[in-house]
């Protein structure tokens, strides 16, 4: 994958990713589909079989964390929320089998770290500072979504992706 390529699929992604007012996100099917490098249409199949009763490995894995399968179904329109993202990221980075990703597992692994820390962060109640002090705070904040992209970009690009 060229840097263009990459750079492209981020801006995609990028463009059909929101976030509520909870500061809780969805994004599109097909960016979920981008990030773990997998088929949009295959990935939608999956998750449109979570109503019935012979369920994908996908959509079970979902419905065992909580959500139903109506709702799961409903994602095509509706955004598929952050937290199923994240399930749908190691789904194709570790139990999909011979689907699974080398980028679902590297971007499973670059957000699982900065989970960690928003959860500390939350956690101990730490703020972002309003003003920057002089000094560095203890405690650095998030980098920005930009930032954080940039380097799970340049994480792939040392994996040397094909």
């Amino acid at each position: 994958m060229s840097q263009i390529e990459i750079a492209q699929i981020i801006d995609q992604i990028k463009q059909e990713i929101q976030i509520d007012a909870n500061g809780q996100g969805k994004a599109s099917v097909r960016a979920a589909a981008r990030l773990a490098n997998v088929n949009d249409a295959g990935l939608l199949r999956s998750l449109k079989t979570a109503a019935d009763i012979s369920r994908s490995k996908l959509a079970e894995r979902l419905i065992y964390k909580g959500f139903e399968g109506a709702e799961i179904k409903s994602w095509s329109e509706s955004g598929i929320p952050d937290v199923a993202v994240a399930t749908i990221l190691h789904y194709y980075g570790y139990e999909a089998g011979k689907r699974c990703t080398a980028q679902a597992k590297l971007a499973c692994e670059a957000f699982e770290s900065i989970g960690v820390r928003a959860w500390i962060q939350d956690l101990m109640g730490w703020t972002k500072p309003a003003t920057q002090p002089q000094e560095q705070p203890s405690t650095p904040a998030l980098p920005p979504v930009e930032q954080r992209l940039h380097t799970l970009v340049l994480a792939m690009k040392t994996l040397a992706w094909p």
